[in-house]
């Protein structure tokens, strides 16, 4: 826990939709979650009032949770399912 990984040269290849969801008491760095959102074009510019300027991948950081207590919170479900209910989570 104590080295950060790398993710940088297999984030470029991912092409199908991203939610990354972390927590606000996270072992993992809310600032590293959001390099990796920014290595998907995220938190770069405003989304504009069309929102074409939306970046190709989705942030959700989940208050009140920790690494350990995110998968039984109920707003992982509120995050999670609009996604997957969404053309971008029905890409193939």
């Amino acid at each position: 826990m104590k080295q950060v990984d790398d993710w940088s040269k297999g984030v470029a290849g991912l092409k199908m939709p991203i939610l990354i969801v972390g927590a606000d008491a996270d072992a993992v760095r809310t600032a590293h979650t959001l390099e990796l959102f920014g290595m998907f074009g995220g938190g770069k510019r405003d989304a504009g009032w069309d929102g074409s300027g939306r970046p190709s991948a989705e942030l959700a950081i989940l208050p009140g949770t920790s690494h350990y207590t995110i998968s039984s919170s109920p707003a992982l479900a509120a995050a999670v399912i609009p996604f997957l209910d969404s053309e971008k989570g029905d890409a193939k």
